[in-house]
C-alpha cells in the first residue's frame, strides 16, 4: 500500500522529499537474508611463547691435570658388605681366637695341658690382667723416654728421627686414654673385646693383642671402602674444582665431604663439620712432618708392616697390592707432595683424587 501512494505520487509530479521513517523499515525488512548467519569461526589461540633458554656454567677445569697413578698398583674394589649383628656367641668367638693367637705368639702365657675348664678360664683372666698391667706400664715408661727426647731436641740437639717423632704421637694418643682405660679395666674387663669392636679409638695401643689390631685394620678399611663408593660423586666433583692441583679446606662446601676425607683417613668419622676439618687438618700436618722424614731417611729400611701403616695413615687403600706394588704406590706419594706452597691442601687432593679412581674402578 505505502508502495503504491509513492508511485502514485510520483506519477503525479509531487516529488517526495524525504522517504519517510516507516518506508526505510519496510525496505530493510524486504532486504534482511532469509538464510540465518554462519557462526563466526573461533577466535585461534594465540601462539606459544618461545621457551626460555636455560643458561648453566660450565664445569670448572682443573688449572693443574691430576698426578699420574703409579700403574700396576690393583685398585680393589668398592663392594659395600653387608654388616651383621654382632652377638654374643660370635664376640666369645672372637675373644677366644684372639687368646689362642696371643698364646702361639707367645704374647699370653698359656694354661697347663691337665687344666680343667674352670682352671684354665681363670688362668686367661689373669693372663689378660697381666698383659693390661704390662701394657699400662709401658705407657708410663714411655712418658719419661718422651721427656728426655723433647729435652734433647729443645736443647739443640740431634735433630728427630722418624720413629721418635711417631712414638711421641702415639704416646700422647696413649696417656690421654689410659685413665678411661684402667677404670673400664678395673670394673668391666669383659666389655674390652666388644670395645675392640665398636669404639678401638678409646684403647691405648700397649694393650691391643694382634690380631684385634688386625681387625682393627680390616674394619676401618672396610669403612673407607663403603665410604667411597657412596660418595665417589662428591670426591669427583672436588677434584674437579681443584685449583692447581690443591684443594684447600676452607674452600669444601660439600655436606658430606668431611666425613668421607675422615674414613679414608682412617679418623674418626664421629662429631660435626667443624670438629671433623680440625682432625683433618692436624693428622695432615703429622702426615707432612712424616713425609719430610720418610724422604730425609728413605724407605729402603721399612718393613711390610710399617709400608702398610704409612699407606693406612695416609688415605690409601691397598687391599689387593703386594709388598712392592705398596711400596711404589708409597713413592709416588712422596714425589707428589714435594715442591708444593700449602701442604695441606696438596694432600687433601691427592687422597680425593684416589678416591674418586677407586670408586669408578
Amino acid at each position: 500500500m505505502i508502495r503504491g501512494r509513492v508511485i502514485l505520487s510520483l506519477a503525479n509530479g509531487h516529488p517526495l522529499a524525504r522517504p519517510p521513517l516507516i518506508l526505510i523499515l519496510a525496505r530493510r525488512v524486504q532486504t534482511q537474508p532469509t538464510h540465518t548467519p554462519s557462526p563466526k569461526s573461533p577466535v585461534p589461540d594465540p601462539p606459544n611463547k618461545k621457551p626460555r633458554v636455560q643458561f648453566h656454567p660450565a664445569p670448572i677445569k682443573p688449572l693443574k691435570a691430576p698426578p699420574s697413578l703409579p700403574t700396576n698398583v690393583p685398585t680393589p674394589s668398592p663392594t659395600v658388605q653387608n654388616v651383621e649383628p654382632v652377638s654374643l656367641k660370635s664376640l666369645k668367638e672372637a675373644t677366644v681366637r684372639d687368646i689362642a693367637d696371643a698364646e702361639t705368639h707367645g704374647i699370653l702365657e698359656p694354661p697347663p695341658p691337665d687344666a680343667g675348664w674352670a682352671r684354665s678360664t681363670l688362668h686367661k683372666v689373669i693372663q689378660l690382667g697381666k698383659f693390661y698391667f704390662r701394657g699400662v706400664k709401658l705407657v708410663y715408661t714411655r712418658s719419661k723416654i718422651s721427656r728426655d727426647i723433647t729435652r734433647r731436641v729443645k736443647g739443640g740437639g740431634a735433630p728427630l728421627e722418624r720413629w721418635e717423632h711417631r712414638m711421641l704421637r702415639t704416646q700422647s694418643a696413649d696417656v690421654k686414654k689410659l685413665v678411661p682405660f684402667v677404670l673400664i679395666a678395673l670394673i668391666l674387663e669383659e666389655i674390652i673385646p666388644l670395645i675392640v669392636l665398636w669404639a678401638p679409638g678409646i684403647l691405648p695401643s700397649t694393650c691391643i693383642l694382634p690380631s684385634q689390631r688386625q681387625r682393627i685394620h680390616e674394619k676401618a678399611t672396610e669403612n673407607a671402602l663403603a665410604l667411597v663408593a657412596k660418595h665417589g660423586s662428591a670426591l669427583e666433583a672436588m677434584t674437579r674444582a681443584a685449583t692447581g692441583g690443591q684443594i684447600s679446606l676452607n674452600t669444601i662446601s660439600t655436606a658430606e665431604a668431611p666425613k668421607v676425607l675422615c674414613g679414608i683417613l682412617r679418623l674418626s668419622t664421629t662429631g660435626f663439620n667443624p670438629l671433623l676439618f680440625r682432625r683433618i687438618r692436624k693428622h695432615l700436618t703429622f702426615i707432612e712432618e712424616d713425609d719430610a722424614l720418610l724422604i730425609k731417611e728413605g724407605v729402603q729400611d721399612l718393613s711390610t708392616q710399617d709400608v702398610l701403616q704409612a699407606l693406612n695413615e695416609r688415605g690409601l687403600i691397598t687391599a689387593d697390592a703386594d709388598t712392592a706394588q705398596q711400596l711404589k704406590l708409597l713413592k709416588w706419594w712422596l714425589k707428589s707432595v714435594q715442591e708444593t706452597d700449602d701442604p695441606i691442601a696438596r694432600r687433601v687432593y691427592l687422597v680425593s683424587v684416589l678416591g674418586a679412581k677407586q670408586a669408578v674402578a
